[in-house]
């Protein structure tokens, strides 16, 4: 689960500022903090999850909710809970069910491919 929710990271940023700034500057003369260092997906693998979160939205349509609430908009699950009247497990729970969701139509894109 760790790889896609690196990957759902960087969807979030692909797909929420695309306006050539998001690439990260590999001769800086300040150093950064590791923090300061945004995940990144090629556009081809960005793609690739933007389609795996489509095809939730008609799987399960509060999972896309979530998913795009969590990661394109950096919402947490105790405030998405808060919103929905729901407690933050519930959120949770649905989030990694969304994950995993995505993990396994990423998984089947790979397979397609090769």
């Amino acid at each position: 689960m760790k790889e896609i929710r690196y990957r759902l990271t960087a969807w979030g940023h692909w797909a929420g500022t695309r306006v050539g700034t998001e690439y990260p500057v590999s001769s800086s003369p300040v150093p950064m903090a590791s923090s300061d260092i945004r995940p990144m997906l090629s556009d081809s693998e960005a793609e690739k999850v933007d389609r795996a979160v489509a095809r939730l939205k008609h799987f399960d349509s509060l999972g896309y909710e979530i998913v795009v609430a969590c990661y394109r908009g950096k919402a947490s699950c105790r405030a998405i809970g808060r919103h929905l009247g729901r407690k933050h497990d519930y959120v949770s729970a649905l989030l990694s069910r969304s994950e995993a969701y995505i993990a396994g139509m990423m998984a089947t894109f790979v397979e397609t491919a090769g």
